[in-house]
């Protein structure tokens, strides 16, 4: 399929409650964007579109959270999915998120310039002063509407779609061409907005010149000659480098000539992408006859299922079934149950998905298995503290990410089957791995699995309760709310995530299908494997407890260690550092070529 795709970005109005949670949830990056707009305006914006937050629908906070949540879903679209973007256009605020899509601003000046941007136009105008409407009504060009509207001092704010007008102005222009085209149009649709200032009008000249102060400041990191990439709602073209910072500052006053943008966009002869917390776009494509796609929620990414993922550098297999977006990545974890269930017959190995970072040469691959809720953008920053001969081996489960119409695994024999088959193949050099929770007992038993003669060169177990041990009663069979309960005690789930019930939803099934793994799981005794082990728990890991943790000699005699990190059960995440530079110090005792000391 070919990658290349136009982008284009809604504004204001298109906000929601919970917007760019689940792409929080799911992708670090996501959340790292998130991350890097707060710092930049020293507000916490993802809890803002997350939480029932009033400030959400006040303007010079709107802004700021729209364009970090759509930037937040363009760089999962382009590091993981794949997608490459050539031109870029978006909706009045939607430009900004274009520009910095395009590179031509960076996140952080983003950011700050909108959160200016909404604070002045909330300020041009006292709050009731001003008004808008959207008009409707087909070929609504040829009515005269224009003209109409500007008799009696409104304006035309947005030319929308050739069905389409949103007028601006005084509340009482507004009124008063409601009125005169209820006598001269009665078939036209008249729908007050619900703003707070009468944007994209004259009304909004006073505050030009502040506006462009703001622009200056971030002129010299500006990147103006990728802004040929990017339409103008001032001029309806693609920007000019030299009229780039001009044309924003107008833009604020003047009308936003949507129709010529996607006429200037529809010239690149790409398919085109609406990328927002909703899709008010698509329509006004939809209206000039072109089909554009949306992402507005993780289950989108569905359509780009056989694009490759940038983020790992290799990915193999990847299973080719997605009928259905509505299954759910998972975020949390828990301790594991106890172990083996009889083996059905074994999956294909295509079940799982495998996230290569080749290092180059590879000496060593080192095999991390999730841990309950998990997926492998959880080991991604791993790459950047472990040592440059390592290859970093992240296995994922089906029904996650861009795989979300998979059928979930529910057994854990399944699981060791098909992780047996998608290691074998990998051990041509030397190989660890690395298990959490549930991935701490799926690395024990894959290790047990491998055919003989082959065995990893090390064991990092952590977060894990002994697989012989007794273990709580059975989670995945409770009922919704009990369940949600029960995994909330362990921690990990994000509150923007758990206090969000649309997104909570999304992540609910493949969650709970987790769950039936650890549910399946029945320890039998058998040959441990011959290699050094090495076990991590969390100082204050309520769940799993120092004792329990030390338990796991009594099944692996080769255990040299045990290390307490600062946290509760979630150290992995919150001590990853320390955590990866404990394993790379270990693994450089077993280098293939190392010469000893």
């Amino acid at each position: 399929m070919n990658a290349e795709r136009t982008l284009v970005f809604p504004g204001q109005g298109a906000q929601r409650v919970g917007m760019g949670a689940d792409f929080c949830a799911e992708f670090p990056l996501a959340r790292a964007a998130f991350d890097e707009a707060a710092e930049a305006v020293g507000e916490d914006l993802l809890r803002i579109c997350a939480e029932r937050d009033l400030r959400l629908h006040r303007t010079e906070y709107t802004q700021p959270c729209v364009l970090t949540m759509e930037i937040a879903v363009h760089r999962v679209l382009t590091v993981e999915c794949g997608v490459r973007p050539i031109a870029f256009g978006g909706h009045s605020l939607g430009e900004y998120s274009a520009l910095v899509a395009a590179g031509v601003l960076e996140l952080a000046d983003g950011v700050r310039l909108v959160r200016a941007r909404g604070a002045l136009m909330q300020r041009a105008v006292a709050e009731g002063a001003g008004a808008m409407a959207a008009l409707i009504l087909p070929d609504i060009a040829s009515h005269g509407v224009a003209e109409l509207v500007a008799g009696v001092g409104a304006e035309v704010a947005n030319d929308n779609s050739p069905d389409q007008l949103v007028i601006s102005g005084a509340a009482e222009d507004v009124a008063a061409a409601r009125a005169l085209l209820a006598e001269r149009l009665p078939e036209l649709r008249f729908v007050p907005l619900r703003v707070s200032a009468p944007f994209h009008s004259r009304w909004m000249r006073s505050i030009e010149s502040e506006f462009a102060g703001y622009v200056a400041d971030c002129a010299p990191r500006l990147r103006a000659d990728r802004a040929t990439a990017v339409t103008s709602n001032f001029t309806g073209e693609f920007h000019r480098p030299e009229t780039l910072t001009d044309h924003l500052v107008r833009q604020i006053s003047a009308p936003v000539r949507w129709q010529d943008n996607m006429r200037a966009l529809g010239r690149t002869g790409t398919a085109i992408v609406e990328v927002g917390p909703s899709a008010p776009l698509s329509k006004f494509f939809a209206a000039v006859g072109v089909e554009v796609s949306r992402v507005v929620t993780i289950g989108d990414l569905a359509m780009f299922r056989t694009e490759p993922s940038q983020s790992a550098v290799h990915t193999e297999p990847t299973a080719a079934r997605m009928p259905s977006a509505r299954s759910a990545p998972p975020v949390a974890s828990l301790p594991t149950p106890p172990t083996m269930a009889s083996t059905p017959p074994a999956p294909p190995a295509d079940r799982l998905v495998l996230h290569r970072r080749p290092a180059a040469p590879a000496l060593l691959r080192l095999f991390c298995w999730p841990f309950a809720g998990g997926k492998a953008a959880s080991y991604t920053q791993w790459r950047t503290r472990l040592p440059d001969w390592v290859e970093l081996c992240a296995v994922e489960l089906p029904a996650r990410q861009r795989h979300l119409g998979q059928t979930p695994i529910r057994r854990f024999g399944e699981l060791v089957d098909a992780a047996v088959a998608q290691v074998v193949p990998l051990t041509d050099v030397p190989f660890a791995f690395f298990g959490h929770s549930l991935g701490a007992l799926t690395a024990f038993e894959v290790a047990r699995g491998l055919p003989a003669g082959v065995a990893p060169e090390m064991l990092f177990l952590g977060g894990s309760v002994a697989p012989h041990l007794p273990r709580p009663g059975r989670l995945s069979s409770l009922p919704d709310d009990q369940f949600l309960s029960a995994v909330g005690h362990y921690g990990g789930i994000p509150p923007e995530v758990l206090d969000t019930p649309e997104v909570m939803a999304l992540f609910l099934p493949a969650l709970r299908s987790d769950f039936e793994i650890f549910d399946d799981y029945r320890f039998v005794p058998h040959p441990p494997p011959a290699c050094p082990v090495h076990l991590y728990g969390g100082r204050d890991d309520r769940q799993v407890a120092a004792t329990q943790l030390e338990a796991w000699r009594d099944v692996l005699p080769g255990v040299r260690s045990t290390e307490l990190l600062p946290g509760g059960h979630f150290f992995l995440s919150d001590q990853r550092d320390a955590l990866v530079d404990s394993i790379a110090d270990k693994l450089l005792a077993v280098r293939p070529n190392a010469v000893p000391a």
